[in-house]
């Protein structure tokens, strides 16, 4: 049935605040990590933790309505709703501002590279 528990409301929330970014069930899986990195540049909170937060909790409710459709299996939803939970429930706040300082670090590094890169650019046209 592909979907369809909550009139795809979820999915149009989700693809208007991370237009860039696969908001999809299998949290965790390769595709995740560049999808995340999307959806903090979109930051469209004005928050990345919150941005990303918002992002997460949009996969896990993608997730539960492929489940009660019947488009994925229970084990796939049961996976998703645990890998969230280990990332924003069960690791506390240290843990969580550990992490937030880790991808700060570098987010940084990539702008500053990107930077560097550029300016080589403009360097060597001259």
């Amino acid at each position: 049935m592909s979907g369809g528990r909550w009139c795809y409301n979820q999915d149009t929330l989700a693809y208007e605040m991370f237009p860039h970014s696969e908001v999809t069930y299998g949290l965790g899986k390769k595709n995740y990590k560049e999808s995340v990195k999307n959806a903090r540049k979109t930051n469209p909170l004005d928050d990345k933790l919150l941005s990303e937060l918002a992002y997460d909790l949009l996969c896990v409710i993608h997730s539960a309505d492929w489940y009660m459709s019947g488009d994925t299996s229970e084990e796939t939803y049961r996976a998703d709703v645990a890998f969230f939970k280990d990332k924003w429930l069960m690791i506390g706040t240290a843990g969580m501002i550990k992490r937030e300082i880790e991808k700060s670090m570098e987010e940084t590094k990539e702008e500053l590279l990107k930077s560097l890169q550029e300016q080589e650019v403009t360097n060597e046209q001259n």
